[in-house]
């Protein structure tokens, strides 16, 4: 294994970890909101920000997923 490939694998590594941890962070995001959602007397404010929490957790997790393929691509040779 070169150095270079090393260093994506330590990169990919690093990235899902990261995923993982966001994974978990927009579970309770995701349980928060359903939580306030299926509450009839949740304030609006509240509602708006637990989605608000959910939308910004469901975002990065699409982002480290997308910087994750790019660095597998670029292992591949199709970078």
């Amino acid at each position: 294994m070169s150095s270079l490939d090393f260093d994506l694998d330590v990169q990919i590594n690093n990235l899902e970890h990261e995923w993982r941890l966001v994974y978990d962070a927009s579970i309770v995001a995701r349980t928060e909101y359903q939580s306030l959602a299926a509450n009839g007397s949740a304030a609006v404010a509240a509602l708006d920000l637990a989605r608000e929490k959910l939308e910004r957790s469901e975002s990065k997790k699409a982002r480290i997923l997308a910087k994750i393929e790019r660095l597998e691509d670029n292992m591949l040779g199709h970078g």
